[in-house]
């Protein structure tokens, strides 16, 4: 009958809308690796995004909507890639890195080639240090990150009893005076990243946060930057001690996962918790 006709047209509309505003999320979505080394988290994001992009439009089109044919405006994009880098050879192939995977994703998929120039500059892709910067007065300041959805990333480990070893005292005394009461003086390098991230999200600049640490960062006075996340958002992912090898290395990590606290999914080791803990347990 009509009611049902209505209905039905209603729904499409419905499902339509959704699809879309899903489509054109993951086609805009910004994403920011602040210690993005050769880009190698970017890379595979951007290819976790265009496997997604392309799931969800064959589903449309088995659902009978029109979808775009072109790619440029309408798919997830290099440029959508943040990154900071401050090693000058890492900072240039990270951009080649991510464009070459792009390619190589349009070539599978039989999306062709785009237009010359193959290899664009990526920008966004910023050379810099993450943690620490002068104003004009030569005080040290927080460098600026670029604002994004979604920041993931490796950042680099370095014990904080090598800090002053392998850095200069200058840069060391500059660092300790600037996060003073935020990050512990005997903490881990990559607790910076940390903290810097969470004051992304507290400040409304980041939704959500995925970072890879040594399981270090679990105890001690790596474990401060962990409770200033609890106290100001919470955690909503985490594998607490894992085995990871490269390059013939093996060392035990940390991924942890946080937001501002809205996410009320939960997951520790990959079952699901009420709660995380800041020495990521759920006990």
């Amino acid at each position: 009958n009509a009611t049902t006709g209505r209905e039905a047209t209603k729904a499409k509309n419905e499902i339509e809308r959704l699809i879309n505003g899903f489509l054109n999320k993951l086609a805009t979505i910004r994403i920011l690796d602040p210690a993005c080394g050769s880009g190698n988290f970017l890379y595979m994001a951007l290819l976790l995004l265009l496997d997604l992009w392309l799931e969800v439009r064959e589903f449309a089109g088995e659902m009978g909507m029109q979808v775009p044919l072109a790619l440029e405006g309408f798919a997830p994009h290099p440029s959508q890639l943040y990154g900071i880098e401050i090693n000058e050879y890492a900072h240039e192939l990270a951009s080649t890195t991510v464009w070459i995977g792009y390619l190589q994703w349009l070539h599978r998929h039989g999306f062709g080639i785009p237009t010359d120039p193959i290899l664009k500059p990526l920008h966004n892709i910023r050379k810099m240090d993450a943690i620490l910067a002068y104003n004009s007065e030569g005080d040290p300041t927080e460098p600026e990150w670029p604002e994004a959805d979604v920041i993931v990333g490796n950042p680099p480990f370095l014990g904080g009893k090598r800090l002053r070893r392998k850095l200069s005292d200058e840069y060391v005394n500059a660092l300790f005076q600037l996060y003073d009461m935020a990050v512990p003086r005997e903490a881990d390098l990559v607790c910076y990243w940390f903290e810097r991230s969470r004051q992304m999200v507290a400040s409304g600049k980041v939704r959500r946060v995925g970072l890879l640490a040594t399981n270090s960062i679990r105890g001690g006075p790596n474990r401060r930057v962990l409770d200033r996340i609890k106290a100001s958002g919470d955690f909503f992912m985490a594998w607490s001690d894992r085995d990871w090898i490269l390059e013939g290395a093996a060392v035990n990590v940390s991924m942890i996962g946080f937001d501002d606290g809205s996410d009320t999914t939960r997951t520790l080791n990959g079952q699901s918790v009420t709660t995380i803990n800041a020495d990521l347990t759920s006990s």
